[in-house]
């Protein structure tokens, strides 16, 4: 991996920027004092170094069993499928090729953190843990939502999910007539890789994205926080790891170029040259659970508006945080969401027969929040809206939407998706 090596020193010479949060995640992970807090923050970083490692892995148990087939079968597969050919060599060449470049960039991304990257533990010789499935899971994960938010590729599904909210607060909650040093202050709750935040902040809003995932945060920071620009683009290759419904393996070896825009010129633009002190807008990333951060006490009557695209279906009970956005948004306040309702932690019921505690005893092994879950109808939450304290503004159903699917691919999941925006009701 020496040429990860040479390009990340030559990445450093161009990483000095103004940052455009208030704390980069360095700094917010160093006030951290939680024990089990670092403990997975150090796993999430080790799935970061571990990725090329795995990529590869995965590639090798594909290849082992073409060679247990038999002959009979096996000269009858195409040559870049079979092993030792020039063909194949060429296929596995440019497969690697991808990993390496997939690696590079999250080894930036830990180095601009302040973390140790994938060489740093090769040179230590250090023994490590393997990352769990889940966590390598969350960095292709990583990758394909860096490809929406980040990529021209992207742009489509950006459209699709993201300009109905900016148009819902831009209709109800216009920026005209407010105070330029004092603007509505918004949050993006599972603000993920962070575009969406900063559309919003460069339409002129206070904006304050949450994201709760520290492999989304890892690459986030290094986006946002002057890590890359268009001038210095990566080559990422975000469905390196699927192998089912590809027309060709030239299509998971096809980059795209990450970031399409440099969020720094973004948020200069959005102001209008006035005194020095505004030049950069009020726009930042909050690391943490939603509940436990906009549940605080300072946190109360603090905000102008929520944006929740692809968010409310993650909770473990909507109710909880639609409880939450009531206790946030100042009277008037606006709730305006885009989205699905998949639930996250849908979980499987009980069977015949089975008593309360033995269904948790045989589910004891999943995460609590699967055993909490409530999956709801939408008629099911405009109603608890209502009892919260919202007034439904405006609604519409039927939004085609696609979230992180590969373009090239013979699958993609399309959602039907609802829209509304709903008004916290004064006392």
């Amino acid at each position: 991996m020496s040429e990860i090596r040479k390009e990340q020193q030559e990445c450093v010479r161009h990483s000095d920027q103004q940052r455009c949060q208030d704390l980069s995640l360095a700094q917010q992970s160093e006030l951290q004092n939680d024990s089990k807090e670092m403990e997975h923050i150090q796993k999430v970083c080790e799935s970061f170094r571990q990725y090329a490692t795995f990529s590869r892995t995965a590639r090798f148990s594909q290849q082992m069993r073409v060679r247990a087939y038999p002959e009979s079968q096996r000269r009858f597969l195409p040559l870049s499928m079979q092993p030792g050919t020039p063909e194949a060599i060429e296929r596995e060449n440019k497969m690697k090729h991808a990993e390496l470049r997939n690696q590079f960039f999250l080894d930036m991304s830990l180095r601009h953190a302040g973390m140790p990257h994938s060489q740093d533990t090769l040179q230590n010789g250090s023994e490590k843990a393997w990352a769990s499935d889940d966590d390598m899971s969350k960095v292709q994960s990583v990758f394909k939502s860096l490809a929406r938010d980040w990529s021209n590729e992207g742009k489509i599904e950006r459209q699709q999910s993201y300009d109905p909210v900016i148009n819902g607060f831009a209709k109800h909650l216009p920026i005209d007539g407010h105070d330029s040093k004092h603007p509505p202050r918004l949050v993006v709750p599972g603000a993920g890789v962070g575009r969406l935040a900063l559309e919003l902040a460069k339409s002129g809003y206070g904006v304050q994205g949450n994201e709760f995932s520290f492999q989304m945060l890892l690459a986030s920071d290094f986006i946002l926080n002057g890590g890359c620009r268009p001038k210095q683009a990566f080559d990422l290759y975000p469905y390196l790891s699927e192998t089912c419904n590809l027309h060709s393996y030239m299509d998971l070896v096809t980059p795209v170029m990450v970031p399409d825009c440099d969020p720094f010129d973004i948020l200069l633009a959005s102001t209008d040259g006035g005194d020095e002190e505004q030049k950069m807008p009020d726009f930042s990333m909050a690391a943490g659970e939603f509940n436990s951060i906009y549940r605080n006490e300072q946190e109360l009557g603090q905000w102008d508006g929520v944006a929740s695209c692809f968010f409310l279906d993650t909770a473990p009970v909507v109710v909880e945080y639609l409880q939450t956005i009531h206790g946030m948004l100042r009277d008037g306040g606006l709730l305006v969401n885009f989205g699905p309702l998949l639930f996250h932690f849908n979980c499987a019921p009980m069977r015949p027969g089975e008593t309360p505690e033995c269904y948790r005893s045989r589910l004891s092994h999943l995460d609590q929040r699967y055993l909490d879950s409530i999956d709801m109808t939408y008629d099911d939450i405009k109603e608890v809206l209502q009892k919260v304290g919202f007034e439904i503004l405006e609604e519409s159903t039927g939004h085609t939407a696609y979230y992180t699917a590969n373009p090239r691919s013979m699958k993609k999941t399309e959602y039907s998706c609802v829209y509304f925006v709903a008004k916290k009701r004064g006392k």
